[in-house]
């Protein structure tokens, strides 16, 4: 199952990267001594649009085969085993997972509403006691 974006931080970064672009193609095209600007901004544009076609592929989180993993774009990705998370706390807007020897933090603004009720679904069915989970008595 995976676990996608909202669709507002999607559109953030398509129009941030074309604005960026554009930027840059018009102050390259002033004559202006300082066209190197121009440059900067058309690879913070295309910084932009690879972040937006990364997110958009890979989505946020994966949970298959007992696993549950958070993607980031440069590389990085946060593992843990659902079996092993012994507490879940909600924490100013995010959900913090925790195992004996790990803490897996999923910021809940930055996840689609119909995929968080899914996440929730997960979260709920892993039946931890009352007083380890916020969602045991949660309906």
């Amino acid at each position: 199952m995976k676990i996608g974006f909202n669709k507002t931080r999607l559109s953030a970064h398509l129009i941030l990267g074309f604005v960026w672009i554009i930027i840059g193609i018009l102050n390259l095209s002033s004559k202006d001594l300082e066209n190197w600007i121009g440059y900067v901004f058309i690879i913070l544009g295309v910084l932009y649009l690879v972040h937006f076609f990364y997110d958009r592929k890979n989505k946020y989180l994966i949970i298959e085969n007992g696993m549950i993993t958070k993607n980031i774009l440069y590389g990085f990705k946060n593992k843990m085993d659902l079996d092993a998370i012994q507490e879940i706390q909600k924490v100013k807007g995010n959900y913090i997972l925790k195992s004996k020897t790990q803490k897996l933090k999923i910021n809940l603004d930055l996840i689609d509403n119909s995929s968080l009720n899914k996440l929730i679904e997960v979260l709920r069915n892993l039946n931890l006691p009352s007083e380890k989970s916020f969602l045991a008595s949660w309906k």
